[in-house]
């Protein structure tokens, strides 16, 4: 008699339930596993990025010296303190953006992406002053508009003044020029990195480096062209120097080009 293949102890098992949820769980497993390596890998990429960008902005804004005498761009023009609007499209990345051949998304973090809410603020990256997400030394390199001022922390003078020029720079490859930045406590001045209050701890002024954007450290490119992430303790004073304390001398010589807490 022939038996029906239906019949025959050959015929293949299907899986049971309890064998797919098992099956089920392990893929889970795995993949909770993978995800965060592959976000790391990810973010990885995003830095890499962010690190190219910064050298060819810091390339342009040699270039930009070697036109202009050997002086830096105001971190915003004059004329523009007292006009939001104005100060939007005339800060110092619309000074150098032509060197960029117009390219204002070399100005963006490929880490920004969406609305993002840091330290408090609800921002989202646009191309102007406040929203650009990388941030300009301009207290030391770019202080104009503003005038001379003199500030002493530690027992050490800070004497600045307007248009800095580059040759007057003690060690280019360790002066900070432009890294990745934040909207400060009132939303506005991303593109402003102010040492006086750069300590970017809880109640301080938050003009420093931004050590969140790439897993614990930010960006910065220095003044040789060469660009490096850092985590905050590498990079910011652990207070804002406009406290006046000692504390403050910290990590001065990667923002003062005359390194006189070094001298």
């Amino acid at each position: 008699m022939k038996i029906h293949p239906r019949n025959s102890g050959n015929a293949p098992r299907g899986f049971t339930l309890i064998e797919l949820l098992v099956v089920i769980a392990i893929i889970a497993i795995l993949a909770g596993m993978l995800l965060p390596a592959l976000a790391t890998a990810k973010e990885k990429g995003n830095r890499t990025a962010c690190m190219n960008n910064l050298r060819q902005i810091g390339i342009f804004m040699q270039f930009y010296t070697d036109e202009y005498r050997d002086t830096f761009p105001a971190h915003r023009n004059l004329g523009q303190a007292d006009n939001p609007n104005q100060a939007l499209t005339n800060w110092w990345g619309t000074s150098i953006v032509g060197l960029a051949n117009a390219s204002s998304n070399l100005f963006r973090c490929p880490s920004i992406k969406g609305k993002r809410l840091d330290t408090g603020v609800k921002w989202e990256w646009k191309f102007d002053c406040h929203k650009v997400g990388y941030g300009y030394n301009g207290y030391f390199l770019g202080r104009h508009p503003y005038g001379p001022e003199t500030i002493n922390v530690g027992g050490v003078k800070f004497d600045v003044a307007p248009w800095f020029k580059r040759s007057a720079i003690v060690n280019p490859s360790q002066n900070l020029v432009i890294g990745d930045g934040i909207p400060k406590i009132d939303g506005s001045w991303s593109s402003s990195l102010w040492w006086p209050f750069s300590g970017m701890g809880k109640g301080q002024g938050l003009e420093g480096i931004d050590n969140n954007r790439h897993r614990g450290s930010g960006v910065v490119v220095f003044n040789d062209a060469h660009a490096e992430p850092r985590k905050s303790a590498q990079i910011n004073p652990p207070v804002d120097p406009s406290s006046g304390g000692a504390k403050g001398l910290e990590n001065s010589q990667y923002w003062d080009p005359l390194n006189r807490a070094g001298r």
